[in-house]
Order: structure tokens, then sequence, then C-alpha cells
């Protein structure tokens, strides 16, 4: 393997990974000031992502069996592309639908990356750099513009992706599974878990400080400074899972974080929003040991493990994210809610240490791109 067929992988995963959680993180970012989105329609604004990029997550090993990965990924593009642009030009109902069609096409790329990644910190940290500029630009194109331009502004990023991959000259070729097992069901609760806290801070971490009596502006910089903190976590975690040996230490220590971040927030959010907002952002990283698990430990084809873990724990982790929802609501607080993300956090852990209880397997080579021609499409 050539070291610029190397690099090019690594770019180009990078460059997709970028639009996993910018059309998420801008939302939670903009929700207070989404004039279309007040009450219920705001809860299910922040679960819908989950179940539509669970239920995208279903579709991809069968789109990937009939056009092949990279027309699979130009359609998951466009997609996203049309979307996030057309999200923003009506009311609540034209928000919802293309915020799922948006999560749809993430839910296709996010399947297919943990393949093609094969634990590289390239994925995990593209996904983060993607959150965090979501949640960094987002409150300043608000006040500067409007809450329509800063949603609508994120399809840019989609379709320079759209563009890159389609000069990609070449169908990434999937390396030889390595041999191994994992404990689908654990891994897929453990992920759901997961996602359920992430989701919650993503979209609602703003809100949250601002119903403590924290300025807009403040609120929406803790949000940024959550996403910013989890970037070295989603550079350095792949690495701490393929070489701790102790990985039920690795779990809780992950988990830690957002432990000391929720209860901040459950006590007394107003006291030390920036300490709250760092501690959730560094839980993120709990975030890249499952994505960089299903590449490492997988039987088959991670595609298939991709499809199962993502496609459930997502699904999981958005009636979790539901229901935390209504109970802010039903109770005008976010004690009961956050009370409730502690239980979440615990359930992490166990579901964490079932996942490890087995020894991990060595880590797959990288990804390689090859010209047309000399692979076959990847097929599941």
């Amino acid at each position: 393997m050539s070291r610029a067929t190397t690099t090019v992988s690594t770019l180009v995963i990078f460059v997709l990974a970028l639009n996993l959680r910018p059309a998420v993180t801008s939302l939670g970012a903009a929700l207070p000031d989404i004039s279309v989105a007040g009450g219920l329609v705001a809860a299910v604004l922040v679960a819908l992502p989950l179940w539509a990029i669970g239920l995208g997550g279903w579709a991809t090993p069968w789109l990937c069996s009939r056009i092949g990965t990279h027309r699979t990924v130009t359609v998951a593009l466009v997609g996203l592309v049309l979307s996030l642009a057309g999200r923003v030009l009506g009311g609540s109902v034209l928000l919802l639908v293309g915020t799922a069609l948006a999560c749809l096409s993430i839910a296709v790329l996010g399947t297919m990356l943990p393949l093609l990644a094969q634990g590289s910190a390239a994925f995990t940290f593209g996904l983060g750099v993607g959150s965090t500029a979501g949640a960094l630009v987002t409150p300043t194109a608000v006040m500067s513009s409007s809450w329509r331009v800063a949603l609508g502004v994120w399809a840019t990023t989609a379709l320079v992706a759209q563009q890159v991959w389609q000069r990609t000259p070449g169908e990434f070729l999937s390396p030889r599974a390595a041999p191994g097992t994992v404990r689908a069901s654990a891994l897929t609760i453990h992920f759901g878990l997961i996602s359920t806290v992430t989701f919650l801070v993503m979209g609602w971490l703003p809100g949250i400080l601002r119903s403590a009596g924290v300025p807009s502006t403040t609120a929406g910089i803790c949000l940024a400074l959550s996403m910013a903190m989890g970037l070295p976590m989603m550079w350095l975690v792949p690495g701490w899972t393929r070489r701790w040996r102790n990985q039920t230490l690795l779990v809780v220590l992950l988990a830690t974080p957002n432990v000391i971040g929720v209860t901040g927030l459950l006590f007394a959010p107003a006291a030390a929003p920036w300490l709250w907002a760092a501690a959730t952002g560094m839980g993120m990283g709990a975030l890249a040991f499952a994505l960089t698990t299903i590449s490492l430990r997988s039987k088959d084809s991670s595609v298939s493990l991709s499809a199962v873990v993502q496609g459930v724990g997502y699904v999981i982790a958005g009636f979790g994210v539901l229901v935390c929802g209504w109970l802010h609501t039903g109770t005008g607080t976010w004690r009961v809610p956050l009370l409730l993300v502690l239980v979440v956090l615990l359930g992490q852990i166990g579901s964490g240490h079932i996942v490890v209880a087995r020894p991990a397997k060595a880590p797959r080579a990288p990804v390689t791109v090859r010209p047309h021609g000399e692979v076959p499409e990847l097929g599941v």
C-alpha cells in the first residue's frame, strides 16, 4: 500500500464524518430560537434524529448490495444536501420532515463509516469536529441573521463532501474481517444508552442552562465548549480501545465525566456551567469507544453489525430522549429528566462491562482506495 493511497482514504473518511452531526448539533443550538418549534414539537425534534438514523441504518446493507458503496454514499450525500436546504423553507411540518430525511441520509453514512474506517481516528475525530462546528457556528449565525440561515448553511458542508466523494478516483475496499465475536445485544444496548446521553446533551444543554438563568449567549457557547471538549476524546479513544487491557476500567472512566456533568446540571446548573459543559463533552469519548468497538469486534462484515447496533441503538436512544422531553414538559423542570440520565449512565457502565468481557481481537488493516475496475463493489 502506498503512502498516497492511505492519505487519500483517511482524508475522504474525515470529510464524510464531518457531516454526521452538524444537522443535529445545529438544531440543538438554535432550538430555543426556532419560532415554529415550541412545546411538543421541540421534544420530537430532539428525538426524531435518533429514530430516523436508527431506521435508516437498516437500509444500508440492502443499498450496498444492490448499487455498491460509491453510489450508496453518493445518494446519501445528495439527500443530505437537499433535506438540509429544504427543512428551513417552511413551518414545523417541513422542519420535521426535512430533519427526518437528513438523518436518514446520515444513517447511511454513519453505518458505512465504521467499516471503511476500521478503527481509524479519522472517523471519530471528523464526527467530533462536525459536532463542534455545528454547536459553535450556529448561535452566531442565529444572532447575525436568522435560525433558517443558521440551519440551512450546513447544506454547503454536505455539498462539499459530495463533490469530494465524486472526485475520489476509486472504490473503498474493505480488508479481510478479523476473527472474533461480540455480544451484539449488549453492544446494541450500550450504544443506545450512550447515544441517549449524547443526543440529550446536544439537544437540551442550552435549554437546561437557560432555564437555570444562564444567558442565552453563554448557554450556546457552553454547548460549543461541550462539543470541543469531546474532540481530543474522539481522537484518543480509538487508540485506547485497541490497546487498553482492562477494558472495563476504560468503560468506567469514559462514563465518569458525564456522571460529573449531569450531577452538576442537576444540583447547581448555573454555578459552574462551563465545568458541567466541559465534563459532558469529555464523556462523549464513550461514543468513540462504541463506534470503534463495532469495527474491531465484528465476526463477519461490520456493515451488518453496524446496521444492527446503530439501527436498534438509535431507536432505543430516541425513546429515551423523547421520555426525557416529556418529563420536562410535564414537570416544568429538568430535575426528573436528569435523574433519569444518571440511571442511563449506570446502565451504560453495566452493558459496557458485558461487551468487553471477552478480549478484543487485533484491529484490521487500514481501509484503502483502489481505482475503479480493480475491485468489485462492496456487497453484504
